[in-house]
């Protein structure tokens, strides 16, 4: 029933964007004798649609051929696809069936020319394994191209093997000292590469990728850092005006701060490096390791060098790990009246979520009276100020929810903050995917409506706010078959509310934050007695409700528990056999887990949340050691507590459950927001 409810919602969708519900039916129909094992009418199908379908569909319809039928019916569909279309995502998917289908020379042919810099990796080594295969003369220059003008990956070195076990690089003496020594450094074998550094640095041409290499070579493998720096600096002067000089001067400043006594040098080395630099990524890879190291040196030189350059960089986000960094250093040296400085000055270079964070701490250390006013005569009209700045946060709802809270908003004042949304891309939107989108759902193919979506928006093809919302909201409710959608459609609609500058309703917000896996939810948060809001806000950080989600740690599930945790929860609630990817399982384990130690904390729910990621006898001791230093303030405030947290990931985590909870408790509950507030953070 949810599937043909939704069905009909997108096809109405669909026949709206295009006025025409039947443009590349045969595409939709061929998908449909696809499943069902029709492959020979499916075949047929597709194609019709090549012929009939919109361009997007014709093509995809293309793709679809060299997928089916027998081996010469897949391989002509290749040949069909690229006397169509030259581009590098076909070029790809032709010469994975060439390759399969040991077709070698056409592979080679079709690739002709390609850009062994900038081409995809997979490219790359299906044409120079096929060369190596027929004993094309060119494959051994063409090799070492691609060895030497980018970093090493996994392709590159799996190649490298199957030439080595052929002793053929012995054939080229000057090919195998370098792809030698890239390959020790792709292996992190930095001692045998700083041998091989040391005894062929004069025939290593000074490519790029090859200079950043020999940097971290030296980084690495050596403890001759000083003069390691010095012979970077010589390359740096060799190298004046090439791509390469950035590295040079880069590394020569990275191996001067790790000598650890030069740092006044290596400050004037990322400096050369940040002139050197070619593309703005580079300039702010640098002048990152310069706020760093300043910082290193000492808090206010850290903030100095910010005020100098914040108006230099490029990506603002790329600095948000660096000022997370900052403001515990600063809250904890009593720097309080620098959060002023900090995010005026800041306001327009840093992103939004930053200055919020100084904007709003600012104003709390006024009414801790620990900042002095810099402005007007009261704290109260200059933390407003500063709450209010705060308001205007960036993706993440906690700055902004605690900043309605401080300045005590309610009702329709609180309701237009939380709605609104802040956006710097410009989106123009395309018809024809749209159409391919809804035509999924129209069609019942759930499941291709994110792949697609994704690679739809790497491809800078972009759908309508409503739709993309529309798609959102068909996903989830297909995730009450499929828990799978749920993630998906949650990924979705938190990109398109980054995408879009509108306004949203609380309709939309709902969508962000959803209330999947309900029935269990209510049920365990009643037995535990745990507010509903508050499992939610822990399933939606820990999971983005997808059941089976695994961290490279070893949490499983929803909730994210460890084995050793939930073993232990089992034995407690006397269960036999459980499965921490059960989402009812995971859910009653994990919701038992948030009683227990909110209980052991004397109710504290921010403490709580801490406690789940980082464990109690830590949060404890963060605890006493921040009072301690915070001119051992008996009672300090939890919001003030988590930014003076030592780990970034906890203070993070804390963030997005606070936010979460008190999004949650607004939507669903009907709960006045600054009162939750109170009551989440005290």
């Amino acid at each position: 029933m949810v599937f043909k409810k939704y069905a009909y919602i997108c096809l109405g969708l669909l026949i709206f964007l295009t006025g025409c519900g039947q443009n590349g039916f045969e595409y939709y129909a061929a998908l449909r004798c696809q499943t069902d094992g029709k492959t020979e009418e499916a075949r047929r199908l597709f194609l019709r649609a090549v012929n009939t379908g919109s361009p997007y569909i014709s093509r995809l319809s293309l793709e679809e051929l060299t997928e089916t039928g027998n081996v010469r019916e897949r391989l002509e569909s290749c040949d069909r696809l690229l006397s169509k279309y030259s581009d590098e995502k076909a070029k790809l998917l032709a010469c994975r069936k060439y390759y399969s289908a040991a077709e070698y020379s056409k592979l080679i042919q079709c690739t002709n020319g390609i850009d062994y810099e900038n081409c995809s990796n997979s490219l790359a080594y299906y044409r120079l394994d096929s060369m190596r295969k027929k004993g094309d003369s060119r494959f051994f220059k063409e090799f070492y191209s691609w060895f030497t003008l980018r970093r090493v990956s996994d392709l590159h070195y799996q190649l490298y093997c199957d030439v080595a076990k052929d002793s053929a690089l012995t054939e080229i003496p000057e090919f195998q000292p370098v792809t030698d020594f890239r390959a020790d450094v792709y292996k992190r074998n930095y001692l045998g590469a700083f041998e091989s550094f040391s005894k062929s640095k004069d025939v290593l041409p000074l490519l790029p990728q090859i200079v950043s290499d020999m940097g971290k070579v030296c980084l690495y493998g050596s403890e001759a850092y000083y003069t390691n720096a010095l012979a970077f600096d010589a390359f740096a002067k060799k190298l004046s005006g090439r791509d390469s000089e950035f590295y040079a001067w880069f590394y020569a400043a990275r191996l001067y701060e790790k000598a650890g006594e030069y740092y006044s040098i290596a400050a004037s080395r990322y400096k050369s490096a940040m002139a050197a630099a070619k593309s703005d990524s580079l300039y702010d890879n640098a002048l990152w390791y310069l706020l760093n190291l300043e910082l290193k040196r000492s808090t206010d030189r850290g903030i100095a060098c910010v005020r100098k350059y914040c108006s230099t960089w490029h990506d603002p986000d790329y600095f948000d790990d660096f000022f997370d960094t900052l403001t515990p250093l600063m809250l904890s040296e009593g720097k309080w009246n620098a959060f002023y400085n900090l995010y005026k000055e800041l306001d327009g270079y840093a992103s939004d979520e930053v200055v919020a964070k100084f904007a709003y701490i600012y104003g709390r250390l006024l009414q801790e009276r620990f900042a002095v006013p810099v402005v007007s005569d009261t704290h109260g009209s200059e933390s407003a100020a500063a709450f209010t700045r705060a308001l205007l946060s960036g993706s993440e709802a906690y700055y902004r929810v605690m900043a309605v809270a401080q300045l005590g908003l309610g009702g329709e004042h609180a309701e237009e903050i939380l709605c609104s949304r802040r956006s710097k891309e410009v989106c123009i939107v395309d018809p024809e995917a749209e159409e391919l989108l809804g035509g999924y759902a129209a069609f019942g193919f759930p499941e291709k409506i994110y792949p697609m979506w994704q690679r739809l928006l790497e491809e800078k093809r972009f759908i309508s706010f409503e739709t993309g919302l529309r798609l959102a909201q068909f996903l989830n409710e297909c995730g009450l078959r499929k828990n799978e959608f749920y993630p998906q459609a949650l990924k979705i609609v938190s990109k398109m509310l980054s995408l879009y500058p509108e306004r949203i309703s609380k309709d939309a917000l709902m969508l962000l934050y959803p209330r999947n896996y309900s029935n269990m939810v209510s049920e365990k948060s009643e037995k535990y007695s745990v507010p509903e809001e508050i499992m939610y806000a822990l399933i939606r950080s820990e999971s983005f409700f997808d059941s089976q989600a695994k961290s490279t740690a070893g949490a499983v599930g929803l909730c994210q528990l460890m084995e050793s945790t939930a073993a232990d929860v089992a034995h407690r609630l006397k269960y036999g056999q459980y499965s921490l990817t059960k989402p009812v399982d995971n859910i009653e384990f994990g919701t038992w887990y948030v009683a227990n130690l909110f209980g052991r904390l004397e109710n504290n729910w921010m403490q709580t949340f801490f406690s789940y990621n980082s464990g109690i006898t830590v949060v404890r001791r963060w605890r006493k050691t921040a009072v301690i230093g915070f001119n051992n303030m008996k009672s300090m405030p939890d919001d003030l507590f988590l930014e003076i947290i030592p780990y970034s990931e906890t203070r993070q985590y804390g963030r997005k459950l606070i936010g979460s909870a008190a999004m949650y408790s607004w939507l669903y509950y009907d709960k006045d927001l600054c009162d939750e507030i109170n009551v989440l953070v005290k």
